[in-house]
């Protein structure tokens, strides 16, 4: 049970810092980057904390590991999507990185 407590904590602390991102941070790139980053972490603790609990108390069943890695998958790989359509949608509406030197994208 150290191991849940432990994985969960780390959560919470993943998650405490894309929320602090997110009002602390000036654009909407680098907003983007501080929350997707950090909750993508803080899920992949929680998913292993939940890996344990399950683990110590004995209630694994085939199907519901199948679900866990079934979510976590789909987490892992719709996440990082949706945050490049968000900030391509913002790029494209005008909306541009405040402290960028290089600008790449401008010429596409």
């Amino acid at each position: 049970m150290v191991f849940v407590y432990l994985f969960m904590s780390i959560s919470l602390i993943f998650f405490s810092l894309s929320i602090l991102g997110l009002f602390r941070f000036p654009d909407v790139y680098t907003r983007l980057h501080s929350s997707n980053l950090s909750t993508t972490f803080g899920f992949l603790f929680f998913v292993l904390a939940v890996i344990f609990y399950i683990l110590v108390s004995n209630k694994i069943s085939p199907s519901l590991l199948a679900h866990i890695i079934f979510i976590t998958l789909f987490f892992l790989i719709v996440e990082p999507g949706v945050a490049h359509a968000i900030a391509r949608a913002a790029y494209k509406n005008g909306i541009k990185p405040e402290k960028a030197i290089v600008d790449k994208l401008n010429n596409l």
